[in-house]
């Protein structure tokens, strides 16, 4: 058993960080300032990075990944600091449609539907996926678009994931963001909303430093958790 002090672990070893917003937004570009990143694209929208300015390795899946892909991508790790998923809710998607991977009469209905034990087995899959990329150490950054839907009479934006995942998804991971676009000082700008104690969003700050807006940059988001407070300002709340 390895028994350590936290005044002696690193001041970010790794991240896991969940980002979701609307389509546009910038949630890749976001995801392209991470460290070596390598994007897991679930719904062929790498085709347009190009053009964007976007520069990223990209690993396109059409389909939920085999053995032969996890393998693979195994493998691979040590080319990349950051792993990223785009999105999270096709690539569940994927999952739930992939008949070769989640099969058989205990998981399959006749027609191909999942069972009631075939829900529980894609979301157990998708979990243990989840957490295998977290445990590598690596930076992993899951991409989600929005869903709204209401609460009380109230409008609540959530990531889009299908069944109850999105709930348990927050609970693994360090960072939840709502990714929006604010009129600041006459200026449209972008920003991801990591407090929302007076809005309907769902967020989640583990690090205690990020205040209510962060700028949409991982340099800026690092310089924050380790207090630098010379060059940011969003541990005090200010919007940027």
């Amino acid at each position: 058993m390895d028994i350590k002090n936290t005044k002696d672990y690193p001041d970010v070893a790794s991240m896991v960080m969940m980002v979701y917003g609307m389509g546009g937004v910038g949630k890749t570009t976001f995801a392209s300032t991470f460290p070596t990143p390598l994007l897991l694209d679930f719904e062929n929208g790498a085709k347009y990075f190009g053009e964007r300015g976007i520069e990223i390795d990209v690993a396109v899946f059409k389909k939920w990944l085999t053995q032969e892909d996890k393998t693979e991508l195994k493998e691979k790790l040590d080319d990349y600091e950051t792993i990223v998923i785009d999105p999270i809710g096709e690539a569940m998607d994927k999952l739930i449609n992939d008949q070769d991977t989640v099969s058989g009469s205990k998981y399959r209905q006749s027609n191909g539907d999942l069972t009631m034990s075939g829900w529980g087995e894609v979301k157990k899959q998708m979990r243990n996926f989840i957490k295998w990329l977290r445990d590598t150490n690596k930076n992993v950054l899951l991409v989600a678009h929005v869903d709204e839907g209401k609460d009380d009479e109230l409008l609540v934006k959530r990531p889009l994931i299908p069944t109850k995942l999105s709930d348990e998804i927050v609970t693994m991971v360090d960072v939840v963001g709502y990714m929006k676009i604010i009129q600041h000082e006459g200026e449209s700008k972008r920003v991801i909303m990591v407090d929302s104690t007076d809005e309907k969003v769902i967020s989640k700050d583990r690090t205690g430093k990020l205040g209510k807006y962060i700028k949409p940059d991982y340099k800026y988001l690092l310089k924050e958790i380790q207090g630098d407070k010379e060059t940011t300002q969003g541990s005090k709340g200010k919007k940027e």
